[in-house]
């Protein structure tokens, strides 16, 4: 993953992938934004890979099949913004998850 290191923003709304989100997306220790918006066929968590991201201050998830509960936002080194569409996404004690209707 060295050739990707420096990858400020991954903009991967609407492009019909499946699966789960990559734990190697947390090998990008310049990633800032993490949007996977539109995507239906996403399932899984989030991976916890991603605590690793400490410039990661926007993960966008409207629209995915994204399930579980992302309760270790609070864990984050700088402040993060987790978009969702369904507040079971976020749990109930996590103050970083903003709910949108879509």
């Amino acid at each position: 993953m060295p050739l990707f290191q420096n990858v400020a923003r991954l903009l991967l709304f609407g492009n019909s992938f499946t699966g789960s989100i990559p734990t190697e997306y947390g090998r990008l220790e310049n990633l800032t934004h993490l949007e996977l918006n539109n995507n239906f066929d996403i399932t899984g968590t989030v991976p916890t890979e991603l605590m690793e991201c400490d410039k990661l201050t926007v993960l966008a998830l409207l629209q995915t099949g994204i399930s579980g509960n992302v309760t270790f936002c609070d864990s984050f080194v700088g402040s993060i913004k987790i978009l969702v569409s369904d507040v079971s996404i976020c749990g109930e004690e996590c103050e970083c998850c903003c709910v949108m209707s879509y």
